[in-house]
This record gives structure tokens, sequence and C-alpha cells, in this order.
């Protein structure tokens, strides 16, 4: 199953997600769901309808699973939702009318907001008592495990992932005769990079092809890299504090800025567009997870993929996602169950793909994701992806405060003035930070 877990919009809906845990929580525990003794027995799991992919892929999972499981009927439920956290709101509206979900899908950003209103069964018991589960786990990455551990609770296991990595147009490389980009690369080393890569190619005396872009309308996948790597984030790693206008974000943000200002960056642009200059050969890099190549492939084919350049630290961002056992859920045990099949192999290697029809998410199984590489299509680098959490584990949590929606509006409205000149880089994180102080708080 694909899912955009790579931008995550959570809501204020605090009151609402505490009253429907308050008044539906489940046993917690139902020995007689057992995978030996499963029959008869249902399931019931909710998903973000966001649209036909949403729906066709947890059909998938589910039919794969009541095929293991004979006896055992898995009911989806379609959730609606303009993003993640009208999602979340609306799944907890569900349990207060007296539904009684036993999953429900979430992405790793709001690992911690659906811990903290009490929906969550965490599996730390199941962990130490499921052989199964020690095997799998030492499959996973320790980085995937920590980013769904909340105040020492695993909230669940992750299926799929993302994280951000460096896009390059391998013909616009090869034209201009610059070697690919190697990973001991840094902050200096891209810039000299991206200005050979910019060109005035139609001598109008402006740039028509740039060396880097990145998008405007998400935090993930743009400013969130260079902030993690000059060893900063937006909020505290509790999510409690606003730390929006540290050296770090101003280093980060002044780096992006001098790019726009020496005319080797364009201001940023939304995703699409991101994607569409680069095929055309217009951006010669920018910064993205694993869900391009959807986009690119089978057509586009002339690109690869390198670390984030290192500035004070090299640390990866990711976004994942997984499905939770719910409170309200009256079998847990087979809950359980479920949770450990979407990561068996059946279910990862669809996460891999094939030539035809390649993922567009990480596998969290390593030893699924390094088969990546050998599904013969772009790209050829892929081993990164993996190598990014795995070789470099040191993380930076994706800031994602309850009032998430608010907050980042804010920091991309603020972005927005920055990059377009109408605020310095360090008054407009100062107005950045004042707004989001009220914002972030726990």
């Amino acid at each position: 199953m694909n899912i955009p877990y790579r931008k995550v919009a959570l809501v204020c809906a605090t009151a609402v997600l505490t009253a429907a845990a308050l008044t539906s929580c489940g046993s917690g525990t139902d020995s007689s769901s057992s995978p030996a003794s499963s029959g008869g027995k249902t399931l019931d799991i909710a998903y973000w309808n966001y649209g036909p992919a949403a729906e066709s892929g947890n059909k998938a999972t589910a039919d794969a699973f009541m095929a293991k499981h004979p006896g055992v009927k898995v009911t989806l439920t379609p959730v609606s939702g303009e993003n993640w956290g009208t999602y979340y709101a609306n799944v907890a509206t569900l349990i207060a009318s007296g539904k009684h979900p036993d999953l429900m899908v979430i992405s790793g950003e709001g690992a911690q907001f659906v811990h903290a209103n009490n929906l969550v069964l965490p599996i730390n018991s199941y962990v130490d008592k499921d052989p199964e589960a020690k095997t799998l786990l030492a499959d996973i990455a320790q980085g995937l495990i920590n980013g769904f551990t909340v105040k020492g609770d695993i909230v669940t296991l992750t299926w799929g992932w993302n994280d951000m990595v460096v896009y390059y147009n391998t013909a616009v490389f090869k034209k201009a005769g610059i070697a690919p980009p190697t990973a001991d690369w840094t902050w200096d080393d891209f810039k000299a990079t991206a200005k050979k890569l910019t060109k005035d190619t139609n001598g109008d005396g402006k740039p028509d092809q740039y060396g880097f872009t990145w998008a405007s309308n998400e935090i993930f996948p743009g400013i969130m890299p260079w902030v993690a790597n000059a060893g900063g984030n937006l909020t505290s790693d509790d999510v409690c504090t606003a730390t929006a206008d540290t050296p770090q974000v101003n280093k980060a943000v002044g780096f992006l800025k001098g790019l726009i200002d020496e005319g080797i960056a364009p201001a940023p642009m939304p995703m699409a567009d991101v994607f569409t200059r680069f095929q055309n050969g217009q951006v010669a890099m920018f910064g993205a997870g694993r869900w391009p190549i959807a986009t690119f492939l089978p057509k586009f084919k002339d690109f690869d993929i390198q670390l984030y350049p290192k500035g004070d630290t090299y640390k990866t961002v990711f976004g994942g996602a997984g499905y939770p056992i719910l409170k309200s859920s009256q079998n847990p045990d087979l809950a359980w169950e479920y949770q450990k099949f979407t990561v068996s192999n059946e279910i990862e290697e669809k996460y891999v793909g094939t030539p035809e029809k390649p993922g567009d998410s990480i596998p969290s199984r390593r030893s699924l994701a390094q088969t990546i590489s050998k599904v013969g299509v772009p790209p050829l680098n892929s081993d990164l992806f993996y190598d990014s959490i795995d070789k470099y584990p040191t993380l930076v949590p994706y800031p994602a405060p309850a009032k998430y929606s608010t907050f980042e509006s804010t920091v991309l409205r603020y972005l927005q003035k920055i990059f377009a000149g109408e605020s310095s880089v360090a008054d407009g994180l100062k107005g950045m930070q004042s707004e989001l102080t009220s914002i972030v708080t726990c």
C-alpha cells in the first residue's frame, strides 16, 4: 500500500480525542484471539481515504491477511480527511460514537499525538513475549523503531517510510561534464556543483537552468533536511517548545536564501512543479524521499540519488507509517498478528515493487529494502535510502505539535517572506518564533 505519509498536517483535536479515549478503551488483551484460535474473529481497520490508492492498498493487505487466517473477517472503514490531522480527529469522533476499530493507519509524525491522547495500545509486551517479533525488529533499523516510540512506549511497527535524499538529473550532470556527487560532500561542495549547473541557455540574462530548488508547500522536503544537518530543529525534541530562531536554523535558512540571491536556485515552488522542471532539465537537483519515482518511471530514467550534503553534522529526517492497535480494540491479540503481517515478506515485497511498477516507499525491513537495487530501475544508488538511517542513525524528530496545521502554515508563511526578500532571515525567524511560542506547547 502506498500512502502520502511524507506530509503531515495535524489539527487541534485534543478535546475530541481525549473524550474518545476515555469512553472507549478496550480491555487490553484477548488471549482467545491468537492465530491458532482466530476462527470467527473480526478486525476493523480505520484508514485515511485520501484517494483510490488508499482503498486498493488497504484492501490488498486485508485480503492477504484473511487468506492466511481462514475464518477471520477484516472490515475496512474509510475515514475522510483533508489531511492527516482531520483524519485523526474524524477517527476519534468515530470511536466516540461507539465504533470500535481495532487498528488505524497513522503517520510516524502523528505517533506522539495519538499516544498523548490515549488512543493506542503500546506493543511493548507483545515485542517482549513474541519470538517472531524479536526477529522482525532485528531486521528493522533502530531509528525506525525509535521514531514510533513515545516515552518508552512502542506505538507500532513501521511498514514503510521515506527519508530525504538529493535527486540529481544524470543527463544534466553528464552534459555539464560534472561527476556525480559523493556521500561525503559538504555544503560548500554542493553549492559549487549547483552553481556550475546553473545556466542561461538562451542568453536573456536570466538563468533558465538552475542547480537546485526545493518545495515551497512542504516543510519535510523543504527546509528540514538543511535545518537537521545544521544541527537544529524547529521545535524541541519533546515538541513542547519552538526553536525556530536558533543559530542552526538561521544558518540553514540563510544558506538557502543565499542560493536564491546568487541565482543558483529559483524561488521555491510546489513539489509538482519541481518534478516537471527536473524532468525537463530546468532544475538539476532537488530533495525528496522515494515517492518521486512513481511520477518519473517508467518514462523518465535520467536520475539518481545521493545523501544530503553534510553541514555541521549529518542527520536523517524521515517519515513513516504503521497500523497501531487501538485501545478500542476488542481483539488486540489478533490485531497484533495483523500489525506483524504488515511487515511480512509478502507485504514488504510489494513496497519494493517491480520494473513495471516500482514502489514509492521504502520497506521497513532491511533485508527487503536491500533488494530495491536489484529491481533494475533508477535510482541505481537506491541502497542509500536505507543507509541514510541505518549507517547514520542520528535522527531529527520531525516537528509535529498537536496544532500542526497552524504550525505548518505559520512556518511556510514566514519562509515565503524570507525567500521573497520581504524580510531578512533573522527578522523572519524571530517573527516565526514569536508566533510559534503560543502554538508549540504541551
